[in-house]
């Protein structure tokens, strides 16, 4: 029993970790030996490893292969070297690729810088961009088969510049060509306001810029465009601000681009004081014209436009009275439109015939929409009347009579305390 009991204890001691009589070492000290031998390092806690983290079945894995590589080393004395570096490759592009690749870049920042995130380019390079617009309008369509194959994009070389050409000159014509373009307009206008900005539009050359802008009012009315509105703006206000550049023949026309751009580009808004405002410069414009009858003229009328220049600016009044028109169904808006519309119909003798008929449709539509107000007006006043208390419709009734007392005779006003002197009289 003795013997049992002492075989049984040193096993345990064994187990635990415990001193044994061979040795005077416990187990644990005896398999750290061993592990040290062996050169694997010993980690106190799970997780705390050295080096960085990866999977286990990866790291067992790598073990297997630098140890087969190490057997095979050591078998034909293969000293280890660096792996070469791989070739590079082409850069193929296809449509799904780049897809792919949007969605599963890992940049180090999100956010798309704003001048990256614009519109429209504010850059011109010259040539490059003018042959890039160019191959826009000559790209084949391409078919959903063939989409997806892999196309190589060769690096296009650019010209050498010469400093002795006129960049403005030579490209002019070209960007006439592209701005009248609704889906390249906003990409031309940005390369427009780049040549302003950089100072490369001069007296010499301004003759030459003034086609491109020309050519981008050709469709006025491409400016109500939300997408087209920003690039409007900002290339014709750069140009207005500059308008000592151009010669002398083309100032009439800057001014009536204040008005038919830069104007009515401010009447497209949600703001009431906004809109008044260029209401208002509408109406100064207006007034300008002669009214078709002397009567009508205002005591201060400013003085009247010169016959030759008339038929540029109706042009110009008659596009801003359709924007005022197109916000009269705000109620905050109908006031304003209603003005400018009665300015334009007293000299509707200055606009053409059709645009005479637009102005009657839009005067009856403003009467009408006047009177519909006035009932509405008067029939508030009819249901607050029937609503009054006897008391009140009896002080009402006092105070439109006229009633005389014994002591005076004077006619005196029906209210309530002459009634009153009235009964204590009598």
């Amino acid at each position: 029993m003795a013997e049992y009991s002492k075989s049984s204890k040193a096993t345990s001691n064994d187990l635990w970790g415990h001193e044994t009589a061979s040795g005077g070492k416990s187990r644990a000290l005896r398999l750290r030996e061993e592990e040290e031998a062996k050169g694997v390092v010993k980690v106190k806690y799970a997780g705390q490893q050295k080096g960085q983290w990866m999977p286990r079945a990866i790291k067992k894995q790598e073990r297997q292969v630098d140890g087969s590589l190490s057997k095979l080393q050591k078998q034909f004395n293969v000293e280890k070297s660096e792996a070469p570096a791989p070739a590079p490759t082409p850069v193929v592009k296809t449509e799904a690729s780049s897809s792919t690749a949007a969605k599963g870049s890992t940049s180090s920042s999100w956010r798309i810088p704003h001048d990256k995130a614009s519109t429209s380019t504010t850059s011109f390079n010259g040539a490059a961009d003018l042959d890039e617009l160019a191959d826009d309008d000559k790209k084949p369509k391409i078919e959903e088969s063939q989409a997806k194959r892999p196309k190589l994009e060769p690096v296009p070389a650019r010209a050498p510049v010469d400093p002795n050409r006129d960049q403005v000159v030579d490209g002019a014509p070209r960007l006439a060509q592209h701005i009248r373009t609704s889906s390249k307009f906003v990409k031309v206008a940005g390369m427009a306001y780049a040549l302003l900005e950089g100072k490369q539009v001069t007296e010499k050359n301004a003759g030459a810029f003034f086609e491109v802008l020309a050519a981008g009012m050709e469709d006025p009315h491409r400016l109500r465009d939300v997408t087209m509105r920003v690039a409007v703006r900002r290339l014709y206000s750069a140009a207005i601000a500059k308008k000592h550049f151009f010669p002398a023949e083309c100032e009439l026309t800057l001014r009536v681009w204040q008005l038919r751009v830069l104007t009515q580009i401010e009447l497209f808004t949600d703001d009431s004081f906004q809109f008044t405002k260029a209401a208002k410069a509408v109406r100064e414009a207006v007034e300008g014209l002669p009214c078709i009858y002397p009567a009508l003229e205002p005591k201060h009328a400013p003085k009247h436009l010169p016959e030759q220049e008339r038929a540029v600016w109706r042009d110009a009044i008659f596009d801003c009275g359709e924007a005022c028109m197109l916000h009269h169904k705000h109620l905050w808006a109908k006031t304003t439109a209603d003005m400018v519309v009665k300015a334009m119909v007293d000299r509707r003798q200055n606009f053409s015939e059709e645009q005479q008929r637009t102005l009657q449709e839009w005067n009856a539509t403003v009467k009408g929409q006047f009177i519909m107000r006035q009932q509405a007006h008067q029939q508030r006043d009819i249901h607050a009347k029937r609503e009054q208390s006897s008391y009140e419709r009896k002080e009402a009734e006092w105070h439109e009579s006229d009633i005389t007392t014994a002591k005076g005779g004077d006619i005196q006003g029906g209210n309530v305390d002459n009634w009153l002197a009235k009964q204590s009289n009598n």
